[in-house]
């Protein structure tokens, strides 16, 4: 499940840095205010007594993925800068395309003490009638990065180039099979967007995180796949997966042998978005110590170096009121665009 200055929007192939939308994002107001301390001291607990005990985060993909690659290295180096008292108590529900996880999440009281992943699938999977909740019925308290996506196979494959998948994929409709994570997931859009950019059909194969992805694609269970950087990286650097593109407008410097899609002549520039969500309703104050406990990890050297440039990810930080308006803007652009994607209701 990464930062560069993306072009992002999980439909569309136009430009919107850190899988934001082409509307300006929202002043960067909180809903409450923490005063600043220095980021190596544990933050002042809210008025109420907020955090009283662990955090607990549904991650609503199975391990190994780039969600569950965020959270677990969110935790870690906020525990090493003191943000927290306690570490997150960090489970893996699985299923669903991450609505089962999700549901769980939501199904929890507003406290602050339930939080879960909010991502583009929460848009995607109501727009497809596959959700079991409304995108707004989240507290969005912080969007941390954006993640570019590549189509890789094995080492082995017979498929040097993409040019080489096109042409197969072409010859033989639905002859060559594709993981990713999830159905109605970005993994699952961003294949219908490559299909109708360059008339291909492929036999998309869903499974429960990037990490089961790479299990099956490296057994042979599939012919290629959708994986981010994060999750294909320690593949490559071993020799056992090769990457025939990437969706960013250019190559990336610590991946500078992979072309991008698009001077592949693929017109296709997009990243998902990963961030911080909880049930909806959660108190202001609340809202407030967690953006603030988060925008101090995103911002630290720690954060930069053994997490952004380790897994090759995109800085898209936004505060709970950014992310909130990024949310609808995104909903709206997604509708429409959806009703050009017919093999996603196949």
């Amino acid at each position: 499940m990464k930062v560069l200055s993306l072009a992002f929007i999980a439909v569309l192939s136009f430009s919107a840095c850190g899988g934001a939308s082409t509307a300006s994002p929202a002043p960067a107001t909180a809903t409450a205010t923490v005063a600043p301390v220095p980021t190596s001291t544990e933050l002042k607990k809210t008025a109420s007594g907020y955090p009283a005990r662990a955090i607990s985060f549904v991650v609503p993909y199975a391990a190994g993925g780039g969600s569950d690659i965020l959270i677990r290295s969110l935790d870690k180096i906020a525990q090493d800068l003191k943000v927290f008292p306690q570490s997150f108590t960090i489970s893996n529900v699985a299923g669903g395309s991450g609505f089962t996880g999700k549901a769980q999440a939501v199904a929890k009281p507003a406290d602050g003490y339930t939080l879960t992943i909010g991502d583009d699938s929460s848009v995607f999977g109501q727009l497809l009638g596959q959700a079991p909740m409304k995108y707004t019925e989240f507290t969005y308290i912080a969007r941390l990065v954006t993640d570019p996506n590549m189509v890789v196979v094995r080492s082995e494959s017979p498929y040097k180039t993409l040019k080489d998948w096109l042409d197969a994929a072409k010859a033989k409709p639905k002859g060559v099979s594709v993981g990713g994570t999830g159905i109605g997931n970005a993994d699952h859009v961003q294949i219908a967007n490559i299909e109708k950019k360059t008339g291909i059909s492929v036999n998309y194969v869903s499974f429960d995180s990037g990490g089961q992805v790479m299990t099956n694609l490296l057994g042979g269970k599939v012919d290629s796949a959708m994986a981010n950087p994060s999750e294909a990286y320690e593949q490559m650097r071993a020799g056992k997966v090769r990457a025939l593109g990437i969706t960013t407008d250019k190559r990336i410097a610590d991946l500078p042998d992979v072309r991008a899609l698009k001077e592949q002549g693929v017109d296709y520039v997009v990243a998902q978005f990963r961030g911080v969500a909880g049930p909806k309703g959660i108190p202001a104050d609340v809202v407030a110590y967690l953006e603030e406990a988060f925008r101090r990890v995103a911002k630290s050297e720690a954060w930069k170096t053994d997490y952004l440039a380790k897994y090759q990810q995109v800085d898209g930080y936004m505060n709970s009121a950014e992310f909130t308006t990024f949310m609808d803007t995104y909903f709206k652009e997604q509708e429409q665009a959806f009703k050009d994607l017919p093999s996603l209701k196949q």
